[in-house]
């Protein structure tokens, strides 16, 4: 096969494919990898390198790391090295963001809690000078940050947005380093035993609508607004996510098959059952072709959160307890929630069965909801009541 010929294929780095050897990996017997990567030079012509075998331990993770320092080193050698030092966190974020949006990636939220929580303490500071100790520093202030909370009314920054924020900013200096503009180790990298670890969060959720509770919220939102009273009626139906409800559009719904054909996290397109009652809710939009279904008032652009109305309406009916704590709030993705819990509930659906409903990429997602599958768990306990009654009942005969 001639060079021309090669196949390559894309790896999920940026720049960084792969081709399959005419040879065979001695150990496994299957066909080797070869692992390459691909830059463009000055006039824009593109140039393959190569890194190595897949059996001689070459990984995409190697094959990044090689274009990464290729690519810095390219760029010291034209002169422009105090570019790449004096980079901010800001010029990352506003590239990662260019990008996100031409990707079609929803990234508004993110970047409204990083223009209202980090911009000011760090959109100028150049990332070379961004050291464990500030980072921490920074942690505890959001930690101990209160946000506004409707009226008259605030609560603590959740644990889980501060993850998010420092997520976000993660991915924004991955972007930078996989095109070049900076190059050395991301400072938001956790390393094992490191000054600065990655905030974590147990963002698992166990509250859940009752039927009643579901059918309140709905009747209410009804008469609130029709637009986000569908979209709720969607969650719950259907599991899709409020992301994913954004980006629906008419050309997506197949009401021969009942299909939604869905982009889900990372792009990918999946096919989604949906019933005849949620198809004909859709289709009374009467969108076209590539119209977005659920639509921001005046402009027609999709929409691109969730409504406020969805927030009033859980506190009109004290749906919300939880008094801050994230694992019992109540949100939009309560009714996604709410879908796997009442599957899971109903002992009609088994956990593998779930995991293709939510469209989880791994059973270890779908676990959350296990215990929510009928069994004979609770029975069992009687075995132990059965043994302290017995012992109780010997004591009593013997006194």
């Amino acid at each position: 096969m001639g060079k021309h010929e090669r196949k390559y294929i894309k790896t999920k780095f940026e720049g960084v494919y792969y081709r399959i050897s005419s040879y065979r990996d001695p150990r496994t017997g299957e066909l080797d990898r070869v692992y390459c990567y691909w830059w463009a030079d000055d006039k824009g012509k593109g140039h393959w390198k190569t890194v190595g075998r897949h059996s001689q331990g070459e990984r995409p993770q190697t094959a990044r790391a090689a274009r990464i320092e290729f690519l810095a080193s390219q760029a010291k050698g034209k002169g422009i090295t105090s570019d790449l030092a004096t980079l901010t966190v800001g010029d990352a974020v506003d590239a990662y963001a260019s990008w996100a949006r031409s990707e079609g990636k929803h990234i508004a939220q993110p970047l409204q809690q990083y223009n209202k929580h980090l911009r000011s303490r760090l959109h100028f500071v150049p990332i070379s000078a961004l050291t464990p100790a500030i980072l921490v520093c920074i942690k505890a202030e959001l930690v101990n940050t209160r946000v506004a909370r409707g009226k008259d009314q605030s609560r603590m920054l959740s644990a889980q947005t501060i993850a998010h924020l420092f997520s976000f900013l993660r991915r924004a200096i991955n972007r930078a380093m996989a095109t070049g503009a900076w190059q050395g180790i991301n400072p938001l990298g956790s390393r094992q035993g490191g000054a600065w670890q990655m905030p974590k969060v147990d963002n698992r959720r166990v509250r859940f609508f009752t039927p009643d509770e579901a059918n309140r919220l709905l009747s209410h939102l009804a008469m609130s607004s029709r637009q986000v009273h569908d979209m709720a009626m969607l969650s719950l139906r259907t599991g899709l996510r409020a992301t994913e409800i954004f980006k629906l559009r008419a050309q997506d719904i197949d009401s021969h098959a009942g299909i939604l054909h869905v982009t889900s996290k990372g792009g990918r397109i999946d096919s989604v059952p949906a019933s005849d009652e949620v198809i004909t809710m859709l289709l009374s939009y009467d969108r076209k072709g590539n119209e977005p279904i659920f639509q921001e008032r005046g402009t027609g652009g999709p929409v691109k959160r969730i409504s406020d109305a969805f927030r009033r309406a859980v506190d009109k009916l004290g749906l919300d307890t939880s008094a801050g704590e994230s694992r019992y709030a109540v949100t939009f993705h309560t009714l996604r929630h709410t879908f796997a819990s009442w599957l899971a509930q109903s002992g009609k659906v088994t956990l593998l069965e779930l995991q293709k409903l939510m469209r989880h990429e791994s059973l270890a997602m779908t676990q959350r909801y296990a215990h929510l599958i009928p069994g004979q768990e609770r029975t069992k306990l009687a075995i132990i009541n059965d043994l302290l009654n017995t012992d109780t009942d010997h004591s009593n005969g013997s006194t």
